[in-house]
């Protein structure tokens, strides 16, 4: 190369290093500056800051409300039995008249026959009636005398019932026999007997033999027949009875016998 152009490349050398002194241009760090700062900021990211307060939750446990579970055992150390009742009933075992009140005094309603059957909701035990269900009452009630009647059901339990008062008045007239007969046999006495029926207000009849009453019959009945087992020689009476509220009258008595 030759000196002068080697004098020329050295100016133009000089001149580029002075126009690269004045042109702005990035600087940067040093690697082992960089570095630095970025621990520096990890540092801060992961240190708090001594006036920062971590807010921790206020956690309040509340309890769980206790179930208590009371069981009573309830025993029963009686046993109660009900008794059951039954209806009381009266059956009627020989023809009767159902009266107005519990005794001869007190008029005749009707007179039922043997079978009929009524339900007892009173009783009158001094005189032994019964009061019963009756759709011939115009009260719905009549009084049954205990000795022609059989009695049923829980009749224990009935109630006592206060008779009714009495009618007053004459008794009325007795019964005239007209005619009687009787005859034997087979250990059997077979009786009739036919009455005028002299009473005006009469209720009904009775037929008793030997003092016990054997059957009632209607008011204006004037005949009656009884049949009735005897042993050897046995007599028999009968008579007649009329009765009203007012009182009763007897017919004359009628003696029989068997055999004798």
């Amino acid at each position: 190369m030759t000196k002068p152009f080697r004098s020329v490349l050295a100016g133009a050398g000089l001149i580029l290093a002075m126009l690269a002194c004045n042109t702005p241009f990035e600087q940067f760090p040093p690697p082992d500056e960089v570095q630095t700062a970025a621990a520096l900021t990890l540092q801060a990211i992961l240190t708090p800051s001594p006036t920062s307060a971590v807010a921790t939750p206020n956690i309040t446990a509340t309890a769980s409300p206790r179930v208590t579970r009371t069981v009573t055992d309830v025993v029963s150390s009686t046993t109660s039995i009900t008794p059951t009742h039954s209806v009381p009933l009266a059956t009627v075992r020989e023809a009767t008249n159902c009266r107005t009140g519990p005794g001869e005094a007190y008029e005749v309603i009707i007179t039922y026959v043997a079978g009929k059957e009524l339900e007892i909701v009173g009783r009158y035990d001094p005189e032994n009636f019964w009061l019963v269900k009756s759709n011939e009452s115009p009260t719905g009630t009549c009084w049954l005398w205990g000795e022609f009647v059989d009695v049923t059901g829980s009749f224990e339990a009935v109630p006592s019932v206060t008779p009714p008062p009495t009618a007053t008045g004459a008794p009325p007239e007795p019964p005239i026999i007209i005619e009687w007969n009787f005859s034997c046999g087979g250990g059997a006495l077979n009786f009739t007997v036919t009455w005028r029926d002299v009473a005006d207000d009469e209720a009904g009849y009775r037929i008793f033999r030997n003092g016990e009453a054997i059957v009632e019959l209607p008011a204006n009945t004037t005949t009656y027949t009884d049949v009735f087992n005897v042993s050897g020689n046995q007599s028999v009476e009968y008579y007649i009875q009329v009765h009203s509220p007012a009182g009763t009258g007897n017919s004359s008595i009628m003696r029989m016998r068997c055999g004798g």
